[in-house]
């Protein structure tokens, strides 16, 4: 989600330098390799040499033929001939030799600068972030702060890079064709005209790998990946990257600003960016017709010192907004502003979808907000499935308000836009959160990490919709991207995670600040906002967003950031301005070790904020 743009200017474009993509589709299933492998034309961020496609970096040669290739016809050239291939053969031996001594070289100073980690070394220091750049700016946090942290792990949180973000900065050149197009549901100009473009999404997480300062830190993390030839290296596989990374995507690295299920070419896009974190060509997360989500475990084998890591995809399988959350928004944009930026989106909106009806989620309006408040539908037996976010039963099945108001089961026709799942407007999906709640349920892990891509526990205040000014003066109640604009959604979610067993936090980004969050047990001023969450240990949220400047701008504590709900322990503005990242230390020494939950300092890997956990209690320390 974008949280006031920066307009950076895109510097190699105004230059006429275009970072080159090979390849025109990411269609795995039809036959391409992942993201560069040394044949995808990426640019290599060690030698700085285009690798173009067939070609192999370690000859240096390309496909030249030194017995057929330039050979003339005729004996008169035999003589001439052999002395070519002579000095032909020659020059390879030489360069052979130079380029070995050179791997050598290379293989060294990366055991110098990153010994490898220790294979059966404890997990106890988990990185994790969020968004990158809009631009193609430099990145020192890897280098100035992940890395002198020494992290075991590396979770993505989403935007890794930002895949649907113009090349240029529009502001100069709004005339540019990444600028300049026609409006519809998916795409609005300025910003957002490449939205799903999958060729110039691949270009985008190409350049997020050729940064190098995003190179160090691979370096760090997989000593010695390029000599095997993985450019990116296998984030998971411990013979490649004994500090492993992994991850889920959110809007911006699914290449579409707050997207969700609509998105035409889904499949293709998340092959992009699980290439781009090394995930493994044979993985279950790669085929068609599912979301990424997925469960890793650090320290697998160690009984109570292992971590179970739950990513989410809360883009594949999401429905739209719910109708209320944008109604009187969009109405008037409709009647008062015939020039808005966001004017065909909310006439999809209203009047869009499939059916014509307006493309918005209207589960929510016609049953949790409709029938499930009149007292009369109290003891009628489908009242639990469709009213309780408590209820394991609760969106299980596809249910809707016939035309006499009665609930009932949607079979056939009936399905609203033929493909809904559940009786609530959904951000997960019924069936990744029927495995979300069989696999924390059953988890032995004392440790369990959810990474949702979208803020879990949001802004409560209203703020208004348009965030750049475009002309309204509607205030809303939620981001229009996190799970606040899913209430039943999200408090089904925080039932499920109060009633895990072992200790559960909560990891998340994509707010372009950071803070630490927490809700506690027993009343609250936040309370009402929950519906009596029956919380039996405080459940903590880390949110750690903006690795650059770029994104982690020095925002004041205004309306849309200040905690007036007591989340935030260390007062309404305890929030960390300018690039951060988060970490979690566990010292698997102590008798009850202490879970450490840290927003970092991006320029210097210093601790700005802090809260400590007991791992039997899940309680303060």
């Amino acid at each position: 989600m974008d949280r006031r743009r920066q307009g950076a200017v895109d510097q190699m474009e105004l230059l006429g330098v275009e970072m080159s993509a090979s390849v025109s589709s990411v269609d795995r299933d039809r036959g391409r390799q992942p993201l560069d492998r040394r044949k995808q034309g990426v640019l290599d961020p060690e030698s700085n040499v285009q690798l173009l496609s067939g070609e192999s970096s370690d000859s240096g040669i390309g496909h030249f033929d030194p017995v057929h290739g330039p050979r003339r016809r005729g004996s008169r050239h035999k003589v001439g001939w052999r002395l070519a291939c002579l000095m032909l053969l020659g020059f390879i031996s030489v360069t052979s030799t130079i380029l070995s001594i050179v791997s050598i070289i290379t293989l060294e100073r990366d055991r110098v600068l990153y010994p490898p980690a220790v294979r059966e070394r404890m997990v106890s220091k988990i990185a994790f972030g969020s968004c990158t750049a809009y631009d193609y700016s430099p990145q020192p946090v890897w280098v100035h702060g992940v890395i002198p942290s020494e992290p075991d792990a590396w979770i993505w949180l989403g935007d890794m890079a930002y895949m649907d973000e113009p090349r240029v900065n529009c502001a100069a050149l709004p005339s540019h064709p990444h600028c300049n197009c026609t409006s519809d549901w998916l795409h609005q100009a300025p910003y957002s005209c490449m939205a799903g473009d999958v060729d110039h999404a691949l270009s985008r997480m190409q350049a997020q790998l050729s940064n190098p300062d995003y190179a160090q830190f691979l370096a760090y993390m997989c000593p010695g990946h390029r000599a095997k030839g993985l450019h990116p290296p296998t984030g998971t596989d411990p013979t490649i990257c004994p500090r492993p990374i992994f991850g889920t995507y959110d809007d911006h690295d699914y290449s579409w600003d707050n997207g969700n299920k609509r998105l035409p070419r889904k499949d293709d896009v998340k092959q992009i960016f699980l290439d781009a974190i090394g995930e493994s060509s044979t993985s279950p997360r790669r085929n068609r017709g599912r979301g990424i989500e997925w469960k890793y475990t650090l320290n697998k084998g160690h009984p109570n010192k292992e971590v179970d890591v739950f990513l989410l995809d809360e883009r594949y399988n999401r429905d739209t907004l719910p109708c209320h959350i944008r109604r009187t928004y969009c109405e008037q944009v409709l009647s008062s502003y015939p020039h808005h930026p966001r004017r065909a989106w909310c006439n999809d909106f209203l009047h869009g979808g499939e059916l014509g009806k307006g493309s918005c989620c209207i589960k929510d309006d016609h049953i949790y907000y409709g029938w499930c408040m009149q007292e009369s539908n109290k003891k009628k037996s489908l009242y639990k499935e469709a009213c309780d976010p408590r209820s394991h039963q609760f969106g299980t099945r596809s249910l809707i308000v016939d035309s006499k108001g009665n609930l009932v089961e949607a079979t056939g026709s009936e399905l609203l836009d033929g493909r809904d799942e559940s009786s609530f407007c959904d951000v997960l999906g019924r069936e990744q959160r029927l495995w979300l709640q069989e696999s924390i349920t059953k988890s032995t892990a004392p440790l369990k990490l959810v990474v949702s891509s979208s803020v879990l526990l949001g802004d409560l205040q209203p703020q208004m919709c348009d965030w750049n000014n475009e002309g309204t003066s509607s205030t809303c109640m939620c981001s229009g991207d996190d799970w606040e604009c899913y209430k039943p959604a999200q408090l089904q979610l925080l039932h499920l995670l109060s009633t895990a067993p072992g200790c559960v936090v909560v990891l998340t980004g994509d707010y372009h600040y950071s803070d630490i969050r927490v809700l506690k047990p027993k009343q609250q001023i936040y309370s009402k906002y929950y519906e009596d969450v029956q919380l039996s240990y405080p459940l903590f949220q880390v949110m750690a967003s903006g690795l650059t400047t770029s994104t982690g701008a020095n925002f004041s504590c205004d309306d849309s950031r200040r905690d007036t709900t007591g989340m935030r322990e260390g007062g309404p503005c305890s929030f960390v301005r300018g690039p951060s990242f988060g970490m979690i230390e566990v010292n698997w020494k102590e008798a009850d070790p202490v879970i450490r939950l840290q927003v970092r300092d991006g320029k210097t890997g210093l601790v700005r904020l802090e809260s400590n956990l007991t791992m039997s209690s899940c309680s303060q320390a």
